[in-house]
């Protein structure tokens, strides 16, 4: 095919063709991509939802724990004792 055969138009609408097929080529391959990369993660909601029930899980746990004396204020566990600077 001699290039000097063709004519200025039809070179640029040849052009034009190879760009529009080059770009919607370049957008349906992000298109597989995003979607087999989507189908491979697991759902990230998923997990958050079931660490949640473990937490509220361990705190029913940590509820049926006797409580302390009555004597005594309740505390939470990184509380120091309130006499201990006299040891």
């Amino acid at each position: 095919m001699n290039l000097g055969l063709l004519h200025a138009a039809d070179g640029f609408a040849m052009a034009m063709v190879v760009i529009l097929v080059l770009s919607l080529g370049m957008i349906a391959s992000l298109g597989i991509a995003i979607y087999r990369n989507g189908k491979r993660h697991e759902n990230e909601v998923e997990k958050l939802l079931e660490e949640l029930r473990r937490r509220e899980e361990e705190e029913e746990q940590q509820q049926t724990h006797p409580t302390p004396p009555a004597g005594t204020e309740p505390r939470e566990p990184w509380e120091k004792e309130p006499d201990w600077w006299k040891k």
